[in-house]
């Protein structure tokens, strides 16, 4: 008899279940610019309509991730029509007021950067009279029931849904960034109002995407909330206590609605920076799988993770993007990745991917040995 052939979607599965596949499974998210880059020196010339989120990321297309050897696809809901969005050229209004300017980078890429915080000088009457989005907007859900059943049926990939967006990051656009920190350390009566506010539209919206995809699922992303700089986390212990239990409403929604209708489905939440201070809470919150471990943040050391946390929860990403990926030689990205699966894989529990989103300035070819070292070196039992 041959060896037992996994499909992508059972190699994702057993991996998260902290059991040893085949192989270490692999994902990667880019941005616009450098999905063109990867198309064109992969000689694929695919017919797609691309549509770069905010942060400029895009989608894969199924025959880019066969390509590559990648395991895992996204869905999200479809673009509301409910309220008008201004877009003239590089400005752009989004349902929540915030106004966004694309700022081109020297090595290649853009970002549309918030340059307009509505609520900026709000007081607690103002969020009440506030034009909040409707999460049940004409055309939020359509195309994500359809788009995710294709997927299952047509592909082996695993099936990342990702509905509603952040909490914490969101509030710091709409009141901006410095005006955030003050607020929760000076007005903690606002700051917890506008976080509920922006929770309960994303659960609503979670639940929008849950009720068309579930069954389709194998990872749920309860979006960005990036919680850490490189030297340290972001926010005190006090802060961080305002800030839990709106995320743990939130992530406690999604698990009870999942338990009903698909419970293996996991829970992954998204954070940059130094944050294993967090680590225990969030775990405790319902937290399953980590994204996407930073290496070079304080405190970040993926043998250390793994030793501490591995038997309670999963980790996706490791891969450091701020220097090997776009700079590193094959040498090193080899030596990197060898490295992430020496210290993640062993027992399940790891998805390789970049530590961030795959940014204009990684040469295709590194990504691509980035994959090929993960298919040489992440074969079970470890011995990379």
């Amino acid at each position: 008899m041959g060896a037992r052939v996994w499909t992508s979607r059972e190699r994702v599965s057993a991996a998260l279940e902290h059991r040893e596949p085949d192989r270490v499974p692999v994902n990667f998210n880019p941005l616009l610019d450098s999905y063109l880059s990867l198309k064109s020196y992969l000689r694929l010339e695919i017919q797609e309509e691309l549509k770069p989120d905010h942060f400029m990321e895009v989608f894969p297309h199924p025959r880019v991730l066969e390509a590559l050897g990648a395991d895992l696809i996204s869905v999200r809901l479809g673009a509301p029509l409910g309220r008008h969005l201004s877009n003239t050229g590089d400005r752009v209004e989004d349902e929540w007021g915030l106004v966004r300017q694309r700022f081109y980078q020297p090595g290649g890429g853009s970002y549309l950067e918030v340059v307009h915080h509505p609520l900026a000088d709000a007081t607690l009457e103002d969020l009440d009279k506030y034009p909040w989005p409707d999460p049940y907007a004409p055309g939020r859900g359509e195309g994500a029931e359809s788009a995710a059943r294709r997927l299952y049926e047509d592909t082996d990939l695993a099936i990342i849904g990702r509905f509603g967006g952040p909490i914490n990051e969101l509030a710091m656009y709409l009141v901006g960034m410095e005006n955030w920190f003050f607020r929760l350390k000076l007005d903690p009566e606002f700051a917890g109002m506008l976080l509920d506010k922006i929770t309960d539209i994303q659960i609503a919206m979670d639940r929008l995407g849950l009720e068309a995809t579930a069954m389709y699922l194998q990872i749920l992303k309860v979006s960005g909330e990036d919680l850490g700089m490189q030297t340290g986390p972001m926010y005190s212990p006090s802060v961080f206590g305002l800030m839990l239990p709106r995320l743990q409403r939130r992530w406690k929604a999604a698990r009870d609605y999942l338990d009903t209708v698909n419970p293996s489905v996991k829970i992954m939440l998204h954070s940059c920076g130094s944050i294993k201070m967090y680590i225990p809470a969030l775990i405790q919150g319902g937290i399953q799988v980590l994204d996407p471990v930073q290496p070079l943040a304080a405190h970040m050391d993926s043998g250390e993770l793994k030793r501490e946390f591995g038997g309670r929860l999963s980790f996706h990403g490791g891969v450091d993007i701020q220097h090997v990926l776009p700079f590193g030689t094959p040498e090193d990205i080899e030596a990197e990745v060898c490295q992430r699966i020496r210290d993640f894989a062993p027992g399940g529990g790891y998805i390789l991917a970049p530590s961030h989103y795959v940014q204009a300035d990684v040469p295709p070819a590194n990504l691509v040995a980035m994959c090929r070292a993960a298919h040489q070196y992440g074969q079970y039992p470890i011995s990379c």
